[in-house]
């Protein structure tokens, strides 16, 4: 029996398979320096980004996601900026001010040129409806920001 749910639990869904997700799982594996989430599965992970929209007030009442919802949104904005990266072949900077509850940013710079700037609006209640939705919201933050950087720099690889 604990051969079968190990092969369950390596089991992935082809939507886990997206490069964005396989980056932003890493980065989320990266900043759990407590390994709270270490036995979480690629699929629990990316879960904790999809939320029905009529809980959000509930969920940014629950003071115990602080500490995952941090990570998630570092994790977010840290594996845009390894996209970018690699996009680009520019060294890229990720800095994710959360101030308070209500109002935080993000800021990710390419070869020293400011591609993003995300206000975001409670961290606590940082979700997607989808996970089609947190691709193409990465994606579009992603393409903004090549474009904005090729405005610069030179670019060593192709986008």
């Amino acid at each position: 029996m604990n051969s079968v749910l190990t092969l369950e639990r390596t089991k992935k869904s082809p939507q886990v398979e997206h490069p964005f997700l396989q980056e932003l799982i890493e980065q989320i594996r990266l900043a759990d320096r407590f390994k709270k989430y270490s036995d979480w599965s690629d699929e629990i992970l990316l879960k904790q980004f999809i939320k029905p929209k009529k809980n959000t007030s509930q969920l940014t009442q629950n003071f115990n996601l602080d500490a995952l919802n941090q990570v998630l949104v570092n994790a977010f904005y840290n594996a845009i900026a390894v996209v970018i990266k690699r996009k680009t072949g520019h060294n890229t900077d990720t800095f994710v001010h959360m101030r308070n509850k209500e109002f935080s940013s993000a800021v990710i710079s390419c070869g020293g040129v400011l591609v993003l700037y995300s206000l975001i609006w409670g961290y606590r209640s940082f979700d997607f409806v989808s996970i089609q939705e947190l691709i193409e919201a990465a994606e579009n933050y992603i393409t903004h920001a090549v474009n904005k950087a090729s405005c610069y720099l030179e670019l060593t690889t192709n986008y």
